[in-house]
């Protein structure tokens, strides 16, 4: 699989999240609902080109999304853990991001 087709399937899942329940405008209907942050996480191994690419691709699309505003008042965190290629490590971290003290 091409780099160009796994950042356009990264772009896709981060377009799908983050228009989600949004209006033409940016705007929710329900403002009051809104959470001040979203906690989103991301397992990647950063050794790999791919993993590499996205860890920069994230951060930019978080950036961006925080910078204008399309969420609002709402503004993203991201937490990236490094996976060193291991599955069980990947578990472990996945956990984590499931762990109360996460959200």
């Amino acid at each position: 699989m091409g780099l160009c087709t796994i950042m356009h399937k990264v772009l896709f899942v981060a377009v799908m999240v983050f228009s989600n329940g949004l209006s033409s405008n940016g705007i929710g209907l329900n403002d009051t609902a809104r959470p001040k942050v979203v906690k989103i996480g991301a397992l990647l191994n950063f050794n790999t080109t791919v993993g590499k690419v996205a860890k920069v691709a994230i951060e930019a699309a978080v950036e961006d999304v925080n910078n204008s505003t399309i969420l609002g008042e709402t503004k993203l965190q991201v937490t990236m853990q490094d996976t060193e290629n291991s599955s069980f490590l990947g578990m472990l971290d996945g956990k984590s991001l499931f762990d109360p003290s996460f959200f």
